[in-house]
């Protein structure tokens, strides 16, 4: 099967797929500085239910091996710790398949994960010479796109046959799926419900700071939730850890 962007995944056909390779894609929802009362239950409620459908699945399709996490670029315990340090609440969701015998590999190299922060934040700064902006957009793009293909290599060389690999990520855009592995988007309700929430509570601020009244229930049609310290880059859809 040629190499596919994940995003773009259909349902897996029906089959063996115990002697197959297998990645389990689960969005990246992190906690946010600041943010209104009541998102961080909402976030503990959504990595439990991540946790509990990636169960049913392992139960069908096969146990995770391994586990990758946007932004991380060590492997082992010192995974473990960063994740501790970057995604708290998802971390007895890992921890739980590490105890079981799963890894925590290393999806990033530093390097580039740091030039790509690095690049991306001039751009946010609002340049005002065209041609700064130009060579900044061009560094940015071009560390970008060798960012995906080391994510990519990884998880292709990281996978063998018969494996099971939690993929932890923002975006899947730009990044390939490992040759001849199923894929499986994990994605239980309380993501949906979350993200409506999130808007209804920044429609709600910015409604009261222009003193004017938001009806219960408004919600805008766009509900993604709103970017944390770090967030994800317009151009490319991979979050950044400290942008």
């Amino acid at each position: 099967m040629a190499a596919e962007e994940l995003g773009r995944i259909s349902r897996p056909q029906a089959g063996d797929v115990a002697t197959r390779r297998k990645l389990y894609i689960v969005p990246l929802v992190y906690p946010i500085p600041g943010a209104p009362d009541g998102y961080a239950s909402r976030l503990e409620k959504y990595w439990k239910a991540v946790d509990e459908q990636v169960s049913r699945l392992e139960g069908r399709a096969g146990v995770v091996s391994h586990v990758f996490h946007e932004g991380i670029g060590h492997s082992g315990q010192t995974a473990l710790d960063e994740l501790k340090q970057v995604n708290m609440p998802a971390f007895p969701f890992v921890n739980s398949r590490v105890q079981a015998g799963a890894t925590m590999d290393a999806l990033e190299d530093e390097d580039l994960l740091a030039e790509a922060v690095d690049w991306g934040r001039c751009l946010q700064i609002g340049l005002q010479s065209e041609s700064v902006f130009n060579l900044v957009n061009e560094k940015y793009t071009k560390v970008t796109e060798a960012r995906f293909e080391h994510i990519s290599k990884r998880l292709n060389d990281g996978l063998s046959k018969g494996e099971a690999a939690v993929l932890i990520v923002a975006d899947t855009r730009g990044i390939k799926t490992p040759d001849k592995a199923e894929v499986f988007n994990i994605v239980p309700p309380e993501l949906d419900q979350l993200s409506r929430w999130l808007q209804e509570q920044f429609q709600r601020e910015a409604a009261a700071a222009q003193g004017a009244d938001v009806q219960p229930g408004a919600q805008q049609q766009d509900q993604t939730p709103q970017e944390p310290a770090g967030g994800t880059t317009r151009e490319s859809g991979l979050w950044t850890p400290g942008r």
